[in-house]
């Protein structure tokens, strides 16, 4: 009886959720990775229609403030998703956007919009606008939540012409931030666990051996 209140004590202890970024150079820059159905760190890609590259190289250097080559990077005609392995209360990530004009969060603006679409699988769904590098070719935004945990999300981008007629085709999407559980905590309960079956079977044996 004396174990049962370790053994609650162990499964009452919270799991700790240390953030996870992914900047999109973990497999180098060679040869390119269809990010369709990849899974790397607690999350799955998918992307459709088309293709689009886990680490693309599209010529940030130099020039971009919030991304830096390589990044995940595809055709803006298509919808990137992203489910998770575990539940994560965080989502960040920045954007590009192949233009030099700033595209607004929604489509109520001069410059357009929204520069990009995010659906969690809560139902809530955010938007969010691009301003112009310096000197640069990419328009960049950012995106943060932090809430109610999710499993997926769901992110769709502009698709049309900028402000100054041209064409947006091309995305980039790099520094993806979320909550993944910390595999130590997992040990330590599977552990404790251990010790305590070991330490009833010691008593177990002592018993019989009297």
């Amino acid at each position: 009886m004396r174990l049962l209140p370790l053994f609650v004590l162990l499964l009452a202890v919270p799991g700790v959720s240390p953030a996870v970024t992914l900047t999109f150079a973990e497999f180098g820059t060679a040869p390119l990775s269809d990010v369709n159905g990849l899974h790397t760190q607690g999350v799955t890609f998918g992307f459709t229609p088309g293709q689009a590259f886990y680490n693309q190289s599209i010529g940030t250097a130099g020039t971009a403030l919030l991304s830096v080559d390589p990044v995940l990077s595809g055709s803006t005609d298509g919808v990137l998703t992203l489910t998770f392995d575990y539940s994560t209360p965080l989502l960040q990530f920045d954007v590009l956007l192949l233009s030099v004009s700033t595209i607004d969060d929604s489509n109520q603006g001069f410059n357009g919009g929204p520069a990009f679409t995010v659906l969690l699988s809560n139902g809530q769904t955010f938007t969010g606008g691009t301003t112009p590098q310096v000197n640069g070719i990419y328009s960049e935004g950012s995106f943060g939540y932090s809430g109610e945990a999710i499993n997926s999300a769901t992110i769709s981008f502009f698709n049309g012409f900028d402000a100054n007629g041209l064409p947006v085709s091309q995305f980039g999407l790099d520094n993806l931030t979320f909550a993944s559980p910390e595999p130590a905590s997992f040990f330590g309960l599977a552990g404790g666990l251990l010790a305590i079956g070991m330490i009833k079977r010691r008593r177990l044996a002592v018993k019989r051996g009297n």
